[in-house]
């Protein structure tokens, strides 16, 4: 009767350790390690486009203190930046673009993952597709340059695998 009941608990902790389960804790890390969250929500500024001057000054920046923009530029001075950023807009300044020198990186805020609000474990049981939240945090002034509310949660999706070594993030393709 011992060698039988000691079968059956090997039998029981066997199949519970085959058992691939993806919980919400699992799943947030797993995201938030792929997708370097929390990151910067970047906004690239082209300084000398009057089209990007236009833009700024509509979003009210240059009144409010963060931006000053050439309102007449000369024939020589043509290729030249319009857009001028103040030390009150330092903060938000991330770098120039590598590839434009014209092109300066604002952050806009900051993105991070908000919670799991799904989980469908597929019926291989090795892979997921996870839905979840983004929030912004730490909102800059320079996000009146978008056209989207950034108090309001974005909801995304990713598609999870399991290897022997745990879950991870499929590339997208």
């Amino acid at each position: 009767m011992k060698t039988v009941s000691v079968f059956g608990l090997a039998i029981l902790l066997l199949a519970s350790c085959s058992q691939i389960k993806l919980e919400k804790e699992e799943a947030a890390s797993v995201i938030r390690t792929a997708k370097n969250y929390p990151k910067a929500y970047e906004y690239e500024i082209n300084m000398t486009d009057p089209a990007s001057a236009r833009k700024l000054l509509d979003a009210g920046l240059e009144t409010d203190g963060w931006v000053t923009v050439d309102k007449t530029q000369k024939l020589k001075d043509a290729g030249q930046p319009i857009v001028h950023f103040t030390e009150k807009a330092k903060p938000y300044l991330i770098r120039i673009d590598d590839k434009y020198n014209n092109v300066q990186v604002v952050k806009i805020a900051d993105m991070d993952l908000g919670e799991i609000t799904g989980i469908q474990l597929q019926d291989d049981k090795k892979s997921a597709n996870v839905e979840y939240t983004v929030v912004y945090k730490n909102i800059t002034p320079f996000a009146k340059l978008l056209k989207r509310d950034l108090s309001e949660k974005e909801t995304k999706r990713a598609n999870l695998s399991h290897f022997d070594t745990g879950w991870k993030l499929d590339k997208q393709p």
